[in-house]
């Protein structure tokens, strides 16, 4: 679905089990008919002196098949092994390394616990204050994807999926690598390891709309692997077809590598905050990237305001 959905459901039933899913992020067909409750109109009970009491009911298999079924062909949710999700308009991609295969798509519930400890990690090591703040974030909600009438936030993640182990190199389970970040692949029965993540996330505020903020992370394991540049591109190439026009980032002048990365890829400095973070006890500035979108340049977005006016 778009970033910014124009949310036209049919009726109110569409929309509170569209809100519930938002808000969940993962919900079985099961949990939503337990939860959603509709009004079934006023009850026998004697009326209070302010008004009439109205009673509610859970929505009929019927009623919540209908309305999933409208949901699912809107676009606005999508269900893979038995869980409704939000939907995003995004194909999964993946590339070969010599030791396994990198895959990258939209994230998933199940890929929480792995990116959050990823983000934690990269933000550690390179003093990145907003993955850092990222990560918290995610940490406190129940749902990774959203898309409301407010607020905008899409997730990708780039998993690694090794060769599988001959019986001369299979290691025990006392060897594994307690380190490693995996999490459950719903289409598959193996396990995945978080190898980076690309975060995409805009207010709904008509004055932004056309801009977002991102943020970028290459498990240190992963790195000078092509990953990193792979996540960027998969990430710009949606947010274009998804409408936004400008994408930034802001990071403190002692993450170089970060800075260096971005730059790179054609990232470009918009200026400084002097002295906006105290790092170590030390003030640390911090820097303005931004990158327009192909064919949504400064010029070009300017010349479509006037004309939309």
């Amino acid at each position: 679905m778009s970033v910014h959905p124009t949310f036209s459901f049919d009726d109110e039933i569409q929309r509170t089990v569209y809100e519930y899913v938002e808000r969940n992020g993962a919900v079985t067909p099961g949990e939503l008919a337990r939860s959603i409750r509709i009004d079934s109109g006023p009850t026998q009970s004697k009326p209070a002196r302010s008004g009439s009491y109205t009673g509610s009911e859970c929505l009929s298999m019927d009623d919540l098949e209908s309305c999933l079924n409208a949901l699912k062909t809107e676009g606005y949710l999508t269900e893979t092994n038995g869980k409704l999700r939000v939907s995003l308009s995004a194909t999964a991609t993946e590339f070969d390394l010599e030791d396994g295969t990198v895959s990258i798509g939209p994230a998933r519930e199940e890929d929480r616990v792995g990116i959050i400890e990823t983000m934690r990690e990269v933000a550690g090591e390179e003093t990145y204050i907003v993955a850092e703040n990222v990560a918290t974030q995610l940490d406190r909600e129940s749902a990774l994807i959203r898309a409301n009438e407010e607020h905008s936030r899409a997730i990708f993640v780039a998993t690694f999926d090794p060769e599988p182990a001959t019986d001369a190199d299979a290691r025990t389970d006392a060897e594994t690598d307690d380190d490693e970040r995996t999490v459950t692949n719903e289409d598959s029965p193996s396990n995945r390891t978080v190898a980076g993540w690309l975060h995409v996330d805009a207010p709904e505020l008509p004055s932004l709309r056309h801009t977002a903020e991102l943020t970028v992370g290459v498990d240190p394991k992963f790195r000078r692997r092509g990953i990193g540049s792979s996540l960027l591109e998969y990430g710009l190439e949606w947010a274009d077809g998804a409408g936004y026009q400008k994408l930034y980032q802001n990071l403190p002048t002692t993450n170089e590598a970060a800075i260096e990365f971005l730059e790179a890829n054609g990232w470009q400095r918009e200026g400084v905050h002097e002295g906006q973070y105290c790092i170590d006890e030390e003030f640390v500035d911090e820097l303005m990237l931004a990158t327009w979108l192909e064919g949504n340049d400064r010029a070009l977005f300017a010349e479509k305001s006037q004309l939309n006016r």
